[in-house]
This record gives C-alpha cells, sequence and structure tokens, in this order.
C-alpha cells in the first residue's frame, strides 16, 4: 500500500463532518414495524455518495424496501475487491428511554436507536470511500458498500447481495466488536418441537395424555445426553457447539390436562454441523422415546421460512487470510494495538462468507451489550477511529 495515499486523505478528513454524518443516520427512522422501513435512510446514502461522483443505487429488495449499493474504483483486479457492508435498518423504539431519533451527543457518545447497530459504522465506511473519491486516489481493485435491508430479521439485504451482486474478494461486516478483530462465528437455527397429547378434565386425568409431561421427557433427554455429545464438538477458531432451551408454551389452564405443549430451542452450530443434522439428532431422540411410550408423539421443525434456503451460517476467517491481515495492519497503525476474538451473535457476514464464498471480517465501532438497549449508544472515537482504519483496509485492500 501507498502510505503516502493513507495520510493524504487522513489530511482531508473532517472528523466533525463524520459525527454529523452519524448523528444524520441516527435520525432518520429505519425501525422495525416502520412502513418502508429502510427506504428514506437508503435513499440519502445514495444521494450523498452520488453528490461525491461516487457510483451509486438503491435496488428494491421487498416492497418500498431497497438496499443502497455504492462502488467506487476500476475493478481490474478482481483479487483487489472489498465489500463493506452495514445493515440499514434496526431493532423497534418502543423499550427506548430517551429520544430515538435526536442523535444527542453526551460525554462523548452518540445516542440514539441505531447508534451501533449500525449507522455509527455505516457513517465510518462511507466517509472513508469519500475521502478516497475526495482525494483523487485511484484504485485498481473496487469497494463496495453494501447499505443492506432486514438484517435484524431475515437478512433479505444481504442474500440479495449474494444472489445479485456485486461480487468481492474480502468483505467486512460492521456491527460492533469494541475495534477488535472477529474472524468468526457460529451458525444459528431456531427449532421448534411440538408434542399433541390429549386434552381432559383435570379430575380425570387418566383420560388424558399430557404434553407436558411427555415434553417433560424429550428435554431430559436432550439434557441428559444430547446436550454433553454438541459441548463436546469444538471448532479451533469460533468454539463449542451450543444449545439453549428457549421458550416453552403448554396447556390452556391448571384444572385441565395439557393436550399440546411447545418447545423452542436456540441451536448455535458448526461448521462441521448442518441443519439437517441438528434436526435428526432431535427426530433420534423423539423416535427412541416414542418406542419406550407411545403415547409420546412429536414433531421438530426449524423455525425459518421454508423459502429461506440459506439460512444463518457460521462465519470463519482464517488469520493466515489477506483481510485479517490488513485489519490487523491498520488496527496497529491506528489503535497501536489489535485484539481478536469471536462475535458472540450472529451476522450477515456469515451469509457473505458460507453462502457467497466471501473471505470475512466482523469489525465495527462501540460495543455489543449497547444495541437494542433503552439507551443506545456508540463512541464518538470509535466511530473515529473504525474511520480510519476502514480507510486503510480499503487503501490496503484495492490499491
Amino acid at each position: 500500500m501507498n502510505l503516502d495515499d493513507y495520510e493524504s486523505s487522513l489530511q482531508i478528513f473532517e472528523e466533525d463532518e463524520l459525527i454529523k454524518l452519524a448523528q444524520k443516520l441516527v435520525s432518520i427512522p429505519s425501525y422495525h414495524g416502520l412502513p418502508n422501513q429502510e427506504k428514506e435512510l437508503a435513499e440519502f446514502i445514495d444521494k450523498l455518495l452520488k453528490e461525491n461522483n461516487i457510483d451509486s443505487y438503491c435496488v428494491e429488495v421487498l416492497d418500498g424496501r431497497p438496499n443502497v449499493i455504492g462502488s467506487y474504483g476500476n475493478g481490474i483486479n478482481e483479487d483487489k475487491s472489498l465489500i463493506l457492508n452495514g445493515h440499514l435498518d434496526t431493532v423497534s423504539v418502543e423499550n427506548m428511554s430517551i429520544d430515538p431519533f435526536q442523535g444527542y451527543i453526551k460525554d462523548g457518545k452518540i445516542y440514539g436507536r441505531g447508534a451501533v447497530d449500525m449507522k455509527g459504522a455505516i457513517a465510518a465506511m462511507v466517509m472513508a470511500i469519500l475521502l478516497i473519491k475526495r482525494a483523487n486516489i485511484k484504485l485498481d481493485g473496487i469497494v463496495h458498500f453494501t447499505g443492506v435491508i432486514d438484517e435484524e430479521y431475515w437478512n433479505y439485504g444481504t442474500k440479495h447481495v449474494v444472489e445479485n451482486g456485486p461480487k468481492a474478494k474480502y468483505a467486512i461486516v460492521g456491527e460492533p466488536t469494541n475495534l477488535e478483530i472477529h474472524n468468526g462465528h457460529r451458525g444459528l437455527e431456531w427449532v421448534e418441537i411440538s408434542v399433541k397429547g390429549k386434552y381432559a378434565h383435570g379430575g380425570t386425568p387418566e383420560k388424558g395424555i399430557n404434553a407436558i409431561a411427555k415434553m417433560n421427557k424429550i428435554i431430559t433427554e436432550i439434557q441428559n445426553n444430547l446436550l454433553p455429545e454438541i459441548s463436546q464438538r469444538v471448532h479451533p477458531i469460533i468454539g463449542p457447539a451450543l444449545l439453549n432451551l428457549g421458550l416453552i408454551k403448554g396447556g390452556t389452564q391448571p384444572s385441565t390436562v395439557a393436550g399440546d405443549c411447545t418447545l423452542q430451542i436456540d441451536r448455535r452450530w458448526l461448521p462441521s454441523e448442518s441443519s439437517i443434522l441438528i434436526i435428526d439428532e432431535l427426530k433420534e431422540i423423539i423416535s427412541k422415546l416414542s418406542k419406550e411410550d407411545p403415547d409420546l408423539k412429536a414433531e421438530v421443525y426449524l423455525m425459518r421460512d421454508e423459502s429461506n434456503k440459506i439460512g444463518f451460517p457460521p462465519l470463519v476467517c482464517n488469520q493466515s487470510s489477506t483481510i485479517f491481515k490488513t485489519l490487523e495492519d491498520a488496527n496497529m497503525r491506528v489503535l497501536k494495538k489489535c485484539e481478536v476474538s469471536t462475535f458472540p451473535a450472529w451476522t450477515d457476514g456469515g451469509i457473505l462468507n458460507h453462502a457467497g464464498g466471501i473471505e470475512t471480517i466482523v469489525y465495527g465501532p462501540g460495543q455489543l451489550s449497547s444495541a437494542h438497549s433503552e439507551e443506545e449508544f456508540c463512541p464518538i472515537d470509535d466511530i473515529i477511529n473504525a474511520c480510519k482504519v476502514y480507510l486503510y483496509t480499503i487503501l490496503d485492500i484495492c490499491q
């Protein structure tokens, strides 16, 4: 990389402009349940990019819900291509104790819905591209900003990118990592087990089949046998597979034998596993218990829509990858330190990596614990430093 280009970009970097941009993004509502949820935000970013002579367009993914795609560079060398991925949508604002859209600053932090998840990162990504363009730096490769819809729910935005482009060799997803390099996370599946019993009056329980009691057998088998087996499956980067019994519902009222019971499971899986394996292991438990107890009748299925073929796969990026090494160098230059970990939740990086074949890192400003919270915030210094790291990474990868 030409360090002179990096330094010349920093010389025209106005930090106040970046922070005002982050505040503006927070001020534009894009929360779940809002009609045309991400449209206003996508159109604002599209206009900003075009005003700065960056190629940009909006593409409708769902009715009234577009991705925004901005690109800069020549694209001559496919090995020098990078996606900066940020989701435009946020969770709802119902639980917030502050004004969700004011984007006010206090104690060096920007407050508001989406400040950390992830409009601070989006502002840093967009500004990094603008700085390179304004410094008139030429790229042999190409950098794409993909502002995507629907990450908080079904991830249609990033799926659209993987299926329709733009394509790239490397990607960064700007989820909040406290400026640590997160080079992996587990896959995610939500699974429901449904037990069918027989309703009867509580005074004559022998005439019914208690679905709660049958579900208890399934839970006991999961805890005593399946869970210990799962915990022994460990990936060198993302750690052990996980299973959590998250929600259970059964019956109608105390004096009625419960004729139905459902259990919902959160299953975090590894590259060595699959959705089919997850379902089959639970089916084996049900089959075994049904042979022992013919009154135990249960079904198990994935909770996602059948049309969602990609699902929520894991992310793994080896430390030998170019994108990892570049971010490592960038962190050392900007922060004088580099910490590496794995992301504890799930991100669109799983889709980019697992389905798109793109070497992907999760890296962004702020802490995950602030996301979705009553007083969501992102530290200003983190946004500024993230912009510098993104800037360095674009130049190193794409130049």
